[in-house]
């Protein structure tokens, strides 16, 4: 049996669309539909439900053999797993946005601190950072900050609180990550599970 790291949230309505979209019916029945449990098990592999940022750690453990987590966790934090494979879902992106009359951003906030160093460094741009873990479109609103740097999908949210993407950072997809050891032992399985989905042919 392998195990398989999923994020209930945006990426996993993405996994299950995808899935639907590919008949992979014997997975959508088993994840589809509220549920208060932490794992379930289909044929030889067992899913569990962690948050998204937990994802590469239960993989780096050994506790998950494979995850499927947004580029964005594993480009803003390190981990010590195998990169494997874009999935052909969650695509989105990160942006810098503000109210739309911003000419200059000296304070942003943001949950992704590194990301939005690493960016605003390569444009030799002097940026404090404010860490915020949610609702960060309060922060320019309220005074907080000039900016926010966080993931639009379709910006509706942003609209939504009269912000605009004023600069575009980078793309963001899923990923098909693994456990550096168990990818090799298991690796029978693992082809199998990842040949199923439809990561290779």
């Amino acid at each position: 049996m392998i195990t398989v790291a999923l994020t209930k949230g945006r990426l996993f309505k993405d996994f299950l669309k995808y899935m639907n979209e590919n008949d992979l019916n014997n997975y959508i029945r088993a994840l589809d539909g509220e549920t208060r449990s932490l794992y379930t098990i289909v044929d030889n592999v067992k899913f569990i439900f962690a948050k998204g940022p937990d994802v590469p750690t239960y993989v780096e453990s050994g506790v998950a053999d494979l995850g499927i987590v947004g580029s964005d966790i594993i480009t803003e934090d390190t981990f010590n797993i195998l990169n494997v494979s874009q999935l052909p879902f969650g695509d989105c992106h990160f942006s810098v946005a503000a109210l739309p009359d911003q000419e200059e951003f000296k304070v942003i906030a943001t949950k992704y601190t590194n990301i939005a160093h690493e960016y605003f460094k390569n444009k030799r741009q002097d940026v404090s950072l404010i860490h915020l873990n949610g609702s960060v479109e309060l922060a320019p609103l309220l005074g907080l900050s000039d900016g926010i740097v966080d993931i639009v999908q379709t910006g509706g949210t942003l609209r939504d609180n009269g912000l605009v993407e004023h600069e575009k950072i980078m793309d963001i997809h899923a990923r098909l990550i693994a456990n550096k050891r168990t990818f090799y032992t298991k690796e029978d399985e693992i082809y199998d599970f990842i040949k199923e989905i439809g990561v290779i042919e």
